[in-house]
């Protein structure tokens, strides 16, 4: 290589190495001006966290959670199943003369309160007095023919076969005459039993018929519920047991008390359900038959137990619990057992006792480390 070369090479790399010097200045510049830039952060963010926590906690009352109360008491508790059915009459009559005739009066009324005897229409007495005397004239021929056959059967003028002949005739006549007669005596057709006229199906000039009833009378005195219960309750109630009735039609709020008349011991054929009947004491008539109405029938009873209202009671963590308040208002939390529930008061087997304060508003809200003002 020629000097001329090498001293051209020389100068471009003493060049270069003098551009190099500025940039690794640079860089180091650089790399300070980072470093102290992180070193003020750390130490902005150390001094927050020492002031923190040299500062002074600031205590945060909890508010006081609003309460109502009970207390728990021995009590009776039952709890109710409801059944339907519609109301019926127990006595009803469907009065059917016993012998068709013309209808010559009517004494019965739409709703007309009669008693038992009294007069509801009459039949047309000319012609029954016309059958009677027809009856009694037979009557007294077939007599007179068995005297007769009677005497000469006696003497052997003739055969035991006429001589039974004249006897049956005989009997049939005096039948027939004793009809003829009761019929006339029908002729005042009477109510069988106290009640209301529910329906008049004959009208003077018509023809009264033992085809269908001229009159019916109901007697509203007393009604009945037939209804059933299920396989549940069959074990639960008896003969002689008092029910709730409520007939909406009537009033909302009023009720009436009903008694258990009948209770099958099986359930009825195609039926799931055990045929109960309920009969309602209605002296004042201000049930009507054919009324809808709930009977309440008391399922499960519990007698003399410690109770509380039930919404007093509520789950937590699937426990049963029920929060109480000692004498300075402190919130304890009870783990309780139940038994009988009727919407309104629960059974508490255990867990509480007699004279306790039962949170019954606002318990959900509770721990062991609220505070409670309790609003009457």
């Amino acid at each position: 290589m020629s000097n001329e070369n090498r001293n051209g090479q020389d100068a471009a790399g003493s060049a270069a190495a003098e551009k190099a010097v500025p940039r690794r200045r640079v860089g180091r510049a650089l790399k300070w001006i980072i470093a102290l830039f992180v070193i003020a952060l750390l130490a902005i963010a150390g001094f927050r966290i020492a002031a923190d926590r040299l500062a002074p906690e600031e205590k945060i009352e909890e508010a006081a959670v609003n309460v109502r109360v009970a207390t728990a008491v021995l009590a009776d508790i039952n709890s109710n199943s409801i059944l339907t059915g519609r109301l019926e009459a127990v006595e009803e009559a469907l009065v059917i003369p016993k012998m068709p005739g013309e209808v010559t009066r009517v004494y019965a009324e739409l709703g007309e309160r009669v008693r038992k005897g009294d007069r509801l229409f009459e039949l047309d007495r000319d012609q029954l007095a016309t059958a009677v005397n027809q009856a009694k004239i037979a009557y007294n021929d077939a007599a007179t023919n068995l005297e007769r056959i009677k005497t000469l059967y006696a003497e052997g003028a003739v055969a035991l076969q006429m001589y039974e002949q004249a006897q049956s005739a005989f009997d049939m006549a005096r039948e027939s005459y004793a009809a003829a007669g009761d019929a006339l005596g029908n002729a005042t057709v009477t109510a069988p039993i106290g009640g209301h006229i529910t329906s008049v199906n004959v009208s003077v000039g018509g023809m009264a018929s033992q085809a269908s009833p001229a009159v019916t009378i109901s007697n509203i005195d007393k009604l009945e519920i037939n209804t059933g219960l299920s396989e549940n309750m069959i074990n639960k109630v008896k003969l002689g047991d008092t029910v709730g009735i409520r007939v909406k039609s009537v009033s909302e709020d009023a009720s009436f008390s009903g008694t258990v008349t009948a209770l099958a011991p099986a359930p009825a054929a195609g039926s799931l359900t055990y045929p109960i009947v309920i009969t309602l004491e209605n002296p004042d008539e201000a049930v009507k038959p054919g009324m809808f109405a709930e009977v309440t029938v008391a399922a499960d009873r519990a007698q003399g137990v410690l109770a509380v209202p039930s919404k007093a009671v509520f789950i937590r963590a699937g426990r049963q619990i029920a929060v109480t308040l000692d004498a300075e208002n402190r919130v304890v939390l009870n783990d309780v057992t139940t038994g009988v529930d009727n919407g309104e008061l629960i059974e508490i087997k255990s867990g509480l006792k007699e004279g306790d304060r039962v949170v019954t508003e606002g318990q959900a809200y509770l721990n062991p480390s609220s505070k409670v003002n309790i609003v009457e």
